[in-house]
């Protein structure tokens, strides 16, 4: 016998007993199917925990929660804590409570109005415009 047959066997001797001694289920791999929703919920769950994670590295936001006696980094593993849902929640209540968001709508409707206003001859607010009667 020569050195290689020896270590043929000795190879084929150790790949067999690590077959026999793994599990066959921890050899699997387990896959499934994943629906669009699953993966897109994943995805926008760790955007808008990003999204809220680049908020509280501001200078004016780390500033505030000084200011409040709260230390930056234990906020920051609260906020880390926190599960998508109340992420989720918490950002619609950052987009909705934004000062001025909604002020070009306003302007926007009010122009209307006493456009309008002015047609029907009601109010005379404007130079260019005519009354309907």
């Amino acid at each position: 016998m020569n050195f290689q047959d020896i270590g043929k066997k000795g190879m084929v001797l150790a790949l067999s007993a690590q077959m026999v001694l793994i599990p066959p289920s921890i050899a699997m791999a387990q896959a499934e199917m994943l629906g669009t929703d699953a993966v897109i919920g994943k995805y926008t769950a760790l955007a808008n925990r990003d999204a809220l994670m680049e908020e509280m590295q501001r200078a004016d936001v780390q500033a505030e929660i000084e200011a409040l006696g709260i230390d930056p980094a234990e906020a920051e593993a609260r906020l880390a804590a926190l599960s998508d849902a109340e992420i989720a929640t918490m950002l619609t209540q950052m987009e909705d409570d934004n000062a001025g968001a909604g002020i070009v709508s306003t302007l926007f409707s009010v122009f209307v109005i006493l456009l309008v206003t002015d047609l029907l001859c009601f109010t005379r607010f404007f130079n260019f415009t005519r009354c309907v009667r």
